[in-house]
């Protein structure tokens, strides 16, 4: 093989840079550096935009299935709020405790509303509209606040991502906030909304007045949110493929099209002139008209002299395999197995397993996530002055256990025990467990334990034949004085 001239070997060296040029561009995006327009050919976008997953959310039936089921099931209970450590929930509740859970209870739609919003896009956010006699671009007049106290908080706003943008960041590397947003733009307008509800306004808010919510943005950059729908967009979309496919071929069945053909011997050109001379523009026009007619009418019938009539159909796929290996890989995108997100399918219900499973998903966000949301709250609640700072300085929020058993199960689980303290009292002559033990199995309050008496302490003050008070002389009889 003869060597390569140097126009040559300058075309070769070329088109190996194009080559490793254009992998470099689309490897970053569907991560297949052979077939780089792979995306492209499944229909797949390159970026997914807060406007997609809101599109979605709003039309798409397992996307909107995916954020309501983690909503509801995350916060199917209010949590307890503790002034201290978690210890300090045993004790008696505080006067700052009730006053504040009596706040949050007031504003829950508006947290749980926030947070719908934080799973759609990246992030989401809580305004507060506070009585401070100030423009929103202002921070909050926290000594007027104190006066008016809770009555100072109006209303919580949630809003979407679209609606509520950084402006101007904080630059200053000795400042606390070095790197956070020193205003927000608000977009009054509602999301979806052309102008026609309404004038647009735009408004500069303070950083005070505004409660972030990312989930997923650890590194306290709003933009680094992750909504919950973007791993699994692409499955959404072949979800809709299969289905809206399936649907489409249905309609196609049932529209009962007609195809006619005609036989060598037929006279096209008489049978047109009969069509114009009937008031059509050609025989296409006719034999549409007379199809038309047909297929409105259930009585309708065509004659056709030299054509040969039939349906336009083809047998229609069942999407169930396609459809049920993207919502299982959809479902596991979202940690939700599949049972519970789709709800019955093909005669199974969820197991103990996806039960279980499920809910640690949601124990760990709760524990997670929505606590450190409502110790957010609580803290911007204090910062202005609406409530007083806790007096530990600190706030714990506990919720219930999701994997705490049910009343069936408690009752079994007491059941249980006392057959275990039956048995092993026979057996062993004691029992293995006592009652408290049981008691604690069935989610019931543990008796007070009761001291024995003590042998060496008179138990009673009086005289226990004539049950009447003891007299301090210990020889009531004796009425002698010492001297």
């Amino acid at each position: 093989m003869s060597e390569l001239s140097n126009g040559e070997q300058f075309l070769v060296n070329a088109l190996a840079d194009a080559i490793g040029r254009q992998r470099m561009m689309y490897a970053g995006r569907n991560g297949n550096t052979k077939r780089t327009k792979l995306w492209d050919e499944f229909g797949y976008p390159d970026h997914v935009t807060f406007e997609m997953l809101y599109r979605a959310y709003r039309r798409n039936s397992a996307a909107y299935a995916g954020v309501h089921i983690t909503l509801d099931s995350c916060w199917v209970d209010k949590p307890t709020i503790i002034d201290g450590e978690e210890a300090n929930e045993a004790k008696q509740t505080t006067v700052w405790e009730k006053q504040v859970t009596a706040l949050i209870k007031k504003h829950w739609a508006k947290i749980v509303d926030a947070d719908r919003r934080n799973l759609v896009g990246r992030y989401s956010a809580l305004l507060m509209q506070i009585k401070d006699n100030r423009n929103w671009d202002q921070p909050v007049d926290v000594t007027q606040v104190q006066r008016l106290g809770a009555s100072a908080l109006v209303k919580l706003i949630p809003v979407w991502e679209s609606q509520i943008k950084p402006g101007n960041f904080d630059t200053d590397t000795y400042s606390d906030t070095y790197g956070q947003p020193t205003t927000y733009l608000f977009n009054e307008q509602p999301v979806g909304d052309d102008g026609t509800y309404g004038a647009v306004r735009s408004v500069t808010v303070h950083p005070s007045r505004v409660i972030i919510l990312a989930e997923g943005a650890e590194d306290d950059n709003i933009l680094s949110g992750i909504p919950l729908n973007e791993a699994g967009y692409n499955d959404l979309l072949d979800i809709e493929k299969s289905k809206g496919g399936s649907a489409e071929g249905f309609l196609k069945n049932a529209s009962r099209q007609i195809g006619i053909a005609f036989d060598k011997e037929t006279n096209m050109q008489v049978i047109q002139d009969q069509a114009i001379k009937a008031g059509y523009k050609d025989l296409g026009e006719a034999l549409n008209d007379k199809i038309a007619r047909m297929n409105r009418g259930t009585d309708a019938a065509l004659v056709a002299q030299a054509g040969q009539l039939s349906v336009l159909s083809v047998a229609a796929a069942d999407p169930t395999p396609t459809w049920t290996v993207s919502a299982n890989c959809y479902a596991s995108t979202i940690q939700c197995p599949f049972n519970i997100l789709f709800g019955k399918q093909t005669g199974n219900l969820a197991s103990t397993e996806d039960k279980e499973a499920w809910a640690k998903k949601c124990n760990k966000r709760r524990n997670g996530f929505q606590t450190d949301l409502i110790q957010q709250v609580i803290q911007s609640l204090w910062e202005v002055g609406i409530i007083d700072p806790p007096k530990t300085g600190e706030v714990s929020v506990t919720w219930s256990d999701l994997l705490a058993p049910g009343d069936t199960e408690k009752l079994a689980n007491m059941s249980t025990l006392a057959d275990v303290a039956q048995k092993t009292q026979l057996a062993l002559g004691r029992s293995a467990v006592n009652e408290n033990e049981i008691r604690m199995a069935g989610g019931l309050e543990p008796l007070p334990e009761v001291e024995p008496p003590d042998p060496n302490t008179k138990q009673t003050g009086k005289d226990p034949l004539t049950d009447e008070p003891e007299s301090d002389n210990p020889n009531p009889g004796d009425t002698t004085q010492q001297g």
